[in-house]
């Protein structure tokens, strides 16, 4: 039993050791070219899950999903997503360019299945270690002086959760070429 606890504790001490030993002595690819492994996908993809599931504020989206709110979001995920995201038109070809590390997720092709609430948490905080900066604040007042974020945040959130069921005049929208 001794002998068992003994290995226990190496090993547990040894897992991060050398973890920081590959870092400092520069083994850890960090270009933004390379492709990341299976591993570090699913680390990724796992630790912004868990981070949204457990910090994200249950917050009621109120922004209903009307055709006019799904317009102006379609509007403004073209005007300040779609760059990193995709869309319809160049959603495989985005997908494909890994020009950001790791590489945004294509909306237009993989359309997002998280709550409202978590979307929203996302957009608004950003995600370290990734090309998506945070959103809170960024959209700046209107002209009676109130920041507009939250609701700019919200209308894109209220867009995405509903890519699979759009009116069919904001699919002809999202579809649409150009600008």
């Amino acid at each position: 039993m001794r002998k068992f606890l003994l290995g226990f504790v190496v090993g547990i001490v040894t897992l991060p050791a050398g973890a920081f030993a590959a870092a400092w002595l520069g083994w850890l690819p960090t270009n933004a070219n390379a492709t990341p492994t299976a591993l570090e996908q699913a680390f990724a993809h796992l630790a912004l899950d868990r981070a949204a599931a457990r910090r994200a504020p249950h917050l009621a989206n109120p922004i209903a999903p009307t055709e006019e709110n799904l317009m102006a979001g379609v509007k403004l995920f073209k005007g300040d997503c779609a760059g990193c995201h995709g869309d319809p038109n160049n959603g495989e070809k985005r997908e494909s360019e890994n020009f950001l590390y790791p590489s945004p997720t294509v909306f237009a092709l993989h359309p997002p299945r998280k709550p409202d609430y978590q979307l929203f948490w996302i957009i608004k905080g950003g995600v370290r270690y990734s090309g998506m900066f945070k959103w809170d604040g960024e959209f700046g007042k209107d002209a009676s002086g109130k920041d507009i974020s939250d609701e700019k945040i919200w209308t894109a959130v209220t867009f995405l959760t509903r890519l699979d069921s759009l009116p069919p005049a904001v699919a002809a929208e999202w579809h649409k070429k150009g600008p």
